[in-house]
């Protein structure tokens, strides 16, 4: 076997004998590698390292003012003599719908809600500061409007859950004073 690492890609292929039998990609972001075909070892390795380095699997990203998620990374299929191999993030919109955007075209939205520890789940638990009317997402509107406190990540984004129809108004949070 050996293992071939660039920045936060990993390729390993196994041997038998002196012939490559499998392959392996660990996409950043991930911990179980995905098998890959033979063939497309040298076109994972001819791809940009600038476009390599932008983005890992769990990343949350807006492409022309939608958020969405990225779950993984495709091959571009092009003529042989295009260049280097070019990729796209395989993407799940917030509204539920896939895309396959360039990873240029991608820009992260930072700091995301739970590494900035804003909220612990998606109905922001304790830690709402906003109070929203929102609705359930369906493609139709004709879920009840729902009043719900919000982190300030979550009132300006939504989730692929919920759709914010209106940011209502901050919540007052109680200043405690202690005598002395």
């Amino acid at each position: 076997m050996f293992t071939l690492r660039r920045d936060a890609w990993t390729i390993r292929v196994t041997f038998e004998g002196d012939e490559p039998k499998t392959a392996e990609l660990l996409r950043p972001g991930t911990v179980t590698p995905a098998t890959i075909d033979m063939i497309t070892v040298g076109r994972w390795l001819k791809t940009s390292r600038v476009d390599m380095a932008l983005h890992a699997v769990g990343d949350r990203v807006t492409v022309a003012g939608r958020v969405r998620t990225v779950v993984g990374f495709e091959l571009e299929e092009r003529p042989p003599a295009a260049g280097p191999w070019r990729f796209r993030l395989a993407v799940v919109y917030d509204d539920g719908v896939d895309g396959a955007p360039t990873p240029a075209s991608a820009a992260k939205l930072d700091p995301a809600p739970a590494a900035a520890g804003e909220c612990k789940g998606w109905l922001c638990g304790d830690v709402g500061t906003v109070m929203c009317l929102t609705r359930e997402y369906t493609r139709h509107d004709s879920t009840p409007l729902e009043r719900k406190a919000l982190c300030e990540y979550h009132a300006e984004y939504g989730d692929r859950r919920l759709i914010v129809v209106r940011v209502l108004h901050e919540i007052p949070t109680h200043v405690v004073t202690e005598e002395v």
